[in-house]
């Protein structure tokens, strides 16, 4: 068996598969972040431990087996949640989660030192901000001397996960490109950015490839939780990165979507364009020479969610009696609506846009309510904005690459309700892939468990064995000839209001 952990922002999700990469066994846990300051996004870093812990335990109490049958262990985590620990491993500070802006004037001294063009060369990131790690390494040497000093490594958070496990200070290439440290083009540190902020590197640990064997796990670890004693510990990628993988994004021009909380495009490529004005984000996929276009829209999911508990109350108690979810019932209703939402058109940037224009302060806006606008037509009008801003990213991702993207294969939340994917078949003009496994970020992970043990030749081979499509849907000729008109609106609502914002 392969056990994975998926740490995400909120939550650690533990999964077994088989050796032939079939899901067994899920079990989540979540946890509260701590946030007690403007900019502050913290956890202690203990809890993501303790959250694994539960979930190994809940899982070997579903699988008795998997006591001995655990041959690897592979982690997925989110970026740039950093961890300072000292010789030990023990962690000298709360972690600084990803979501965390406090950096603001150490970002904009990085800034000072390199231009946007020079540091997205170097790190495929667009512009060096307050959520950046390498913005945050200066904070705590500015911030915290002492506790820098003290600082043995500086972990990112799947780091502090292996160094659990093996007692080893090591890291891995795709969770290190997000960070503002390490250079994407040489694929290594980038070592120029660390001396001139006065950062030791040092303090930086080794950068493996994805999917290397580590070490096998602790006796007092395997012990601790029920684990085999021989079970090895294999690097993983960044929950994104990983993500692609487990959705067999990892052919050039093959482009995979993650409707959920927010929306996150990613394209594989081979050479990507480091001079390219647009500055689209670029990560470094799990093999050397190979890369992803990553778009990501902070709200999409989130969008729907914040009409159903703002304007649903009746559907969610219909709900909790019922069979049905809401979101199912939410999607019912959108299927009433007609196509255009009577007029409706939401711009859907509720917390600011990245891409394809980068304006945090943009917010959303309706367009086109009347007194005939219903609660269906405003539930379409979510539906289509996100199918519209799915378009515009892959508009820019195809004017960037010059690679025409035949399909999409769609992953998350939203990929389960029918009446969405058709939207986004109708409106992008392409064909919705529907995966059979969506824990693609856990799948991802023990792709690389089984390539690295043997199982597999290669994660291209991996991949296409263990994720197949389900579902699809295609582009209905006569409905994205429709969608036209209610696109060019969505284009220029934006350029009509963004000087408001």
């Amino acid at each position: 068996m392969i056990l994975t952990f998926d740490i995400g922002t909120t939550a650690v999700k533990a999964s077994l598969f088989d050796d032939s990469l079939s899901l067994l066994e899920s079990a989540t846990r979540e946890y509260e972040l701590i946030a007690e300051k403007n900019l502050y996004v913290e956890l202690d870093a203990e809890t993501y431990w303790e959250r694994i812990a539960h979930c190994v335990k809940l899982l070997l109490a579903r699988r008795p087996q998997a006591a001995r049958e655990i041959q690897g262990i592979g982690i997925t985590t989110q970026g740039e949640t950093l961890i300072p620990v000292d010789e030990s491993g023990k962690a000298l500070r709360r972690a600084i989660v990803w979501l965390d802006g406090r950096a603001v004037e150490e970002s904009a001294t990085i800034r000072s030192l390199f231009d946007e063009k020079t540091f997205y060369a170097k790190t495929g990131i667009p512009d060096c901000n307050g959520l950046c790690p390498v913005s945050k390494l200066l904070w705590i040497k500015k911030q915290e001397p002492e506790l820098y000093a003290k600082t043995y490594k500086f972990l990112l958070l799947e780091d502090y996960i292996i160094m659990r496990f093996t007692g080893k200070f090591v890291s891995e290439k795709s969770l290190l490109s997000t960070t503002g440290y390490f250079d994407i083009a040489q694929d290594r540190v980038w070592d120029e950015m660390l001396t001139r902020i006065g950062v030791d590197k040092g303090k930086i640990p080794e950068a493996l490839e994805c999917g290397i064997p580590v070490a096998a796990i602790l006796p007092e670890v395997a012990e601790e939780l029920g684990l085999p004693r021989g079970a090895v510990i294999i690097t993983g990628a960044m929950d994104q990165t990983a993500g692609a993988l487990g959705a067999v994004n990892v052919a050039p021009g093959v482009l995979s979507e993650t409707t959920g909380t927010a929306l996150s495009i990613a394209v594989t490529c081979e050479n990507p364009d480091f001079s390219d004005a647009r500055r689209l984000t670029i990560y470094r996929h799990v093999s050397r020479g190979r890369y992803l276009y990553i778009p990501i829209c902070m709200t999409a999911g989130i969008v729907l969610k914040w009409f159903k508990d703002e304007f649903c109350a009746d559907l969610v108690a219909e709900a909790e009696a019922g069979s049905e979810s809401v979101y199912d019932l939410m999607g019912k209703l959108a299927e009433s609506a007609p196509l255009g939402a009577n007029g409706l058109v939401l711009l859907p940037y509720f917390t600011g846009v990245t891409q394809p224009d980068n304006n945090p302060a943009a917010k959303g806006a309706f367009l086109g309510v009347g007194l005939d606008t219903k609660r269906r037509h405003f539930i379409r009008a979510i539906f289509e904005s996100i199918a519209f801003m799915l378009r515009e990213n892959i508009e820019l991702i195809e004017s960037i690459t010059g690679v025409h993207i035949e399909e999409i294969r769609s992953l998350g939340g939203g990929s389960r309700s029918a009446i969405w994917s058709q939207i986004k078949a109708d409106v992008t003009g392409k064909g919705i892939r529907i995966m059979a496994e969506s824990e693609c970020a856990s799948l991802g992970a023990a792709i690389l468990v089984a390539v690295a043990q043997g199982h597999y030749a290669s994660v291209e081979n991996a991949a296409a064995a263990s994720n197949a499509v389900r579902n699809s849907f295609d582009p209905l000729p006569e409905n994205s000839r429709a969608y036209e008109k209610g696109y060019a609106t969505y284009k220029k609502l934006y350029d009509r209001v963004k000087d408001l914002f």
